[in-house]
C-alpha cells in the first residue's frame, strides 16, 4: 500500500530477509520506546500470530518505520464490535526519520492496508499515550479521530482510543499485499 510517497510492505523473513534485517535495526527515540517497542522486540510475536501482519514503512526503498495490523489484539476493550475492526499497534517512525511527515502518511496508508488485508473490517483502531502529543497530531492528520474513550491497560499510562475508516487507496495507488501462491485470503 502506498500514499504520498510512503509505502507499506508486509514483512516476512522468508520473502525478504534483507529488508527485515534493515527494519529490525530501526529504533524510535529512546524516550518513545515506552510508547512503542522496537521492531526487533515485536516482530517475532507478530510473525508467529496469523491474526497479525507486520509491515515496513518505506520512503522510496528506504525503511523508515514499522507497524503491526492485528485482527484480534485487545479490540474488545476498545470498540463495541471488534469483528469489524483492525488494531494498528507497535507503530513508529525511526528516530532519524521523524519530523518529515512519514508518520501521518504511513498511518493513512495503514488504513488502506487494513482494508486490503481484512475486507470485512471497516474500522482501524489505535491507542496513543496521552503523553505523546506529536503522535496524536500525526494520527489526526491521517484521519483518525479521538473517541473520548481512554484505554488504561497499557503500562505507560492512559491512552486515547482513536479510530478511522479502513479505506482503500485509489485503484492506481493500491496494490494487494504479497501472499504465498495458493494461500487463502484473510
Amino acid at each position: 500500500m502506498s500514499g504520498d510517497g510512503v509505502r507499506l510492505r508486509p514483512l516476512s523473513a522468508a520473502e525478504d530477509p534483507h529488508l527485515l534485517a534493515r527494519v529490525l535495526r530501526l529504533r524510535p527515540h529512546p524516550e518513545q520506546e515506552v510508547f512503542s517497542a522496537r521492531a526487533a522486540d515485536t516482530f517475532p510475536a507478530a510473525a508467529a500470530d496469523p491474526d497479525r501482519t507486520a509491515f515496513a514503512v518505506l520512503a522510496g526503498e528506504e525503511p523508515v518505520g514499522f507497524g503491526v495490523l492485528d485482527r484480534r489484539g485487545w479490540l474488545e476493550d476498545l470498540v463495541d464490535d471488534p469483528d469489524r475492526a483492525v488494531l494498528l499497534r507497535a507503530f513508529y517512525i525511526a528516530a532519524e526519520h521523524q519530523g518529515r511527515g512519514y508518520g501521518a502518511r504511513a498511518a493513512r496508508a495503514a488504513r488502506a492496508l487494513a482494508a486490503a488485508l481484512v475486507p470485512t473490517a471497516d474500522l482501524v483502531v489505535l491507542t496513543v499515550n496521552e503523553r505523546n502529543p506529536a503522535a496524536q497530531r500525526a494520527y489526526a492528520r491521517a484521519g483518525f479521530v479521538d473517541t473520548g474513550t481512554r484505554y488504561l491497560g497499557g503500562g505507560a499510562g492512559p491512552q486515547r482510543v482513536m479510530v478511522a475508516a479502513a479505506s482503500p487507496l485509489p485503484r492506481a495507488a493500491a496494490s494487494p499485499p504479497p501472499r504465498a501462491a495458493g494461500s487463502p485470503l484473510p
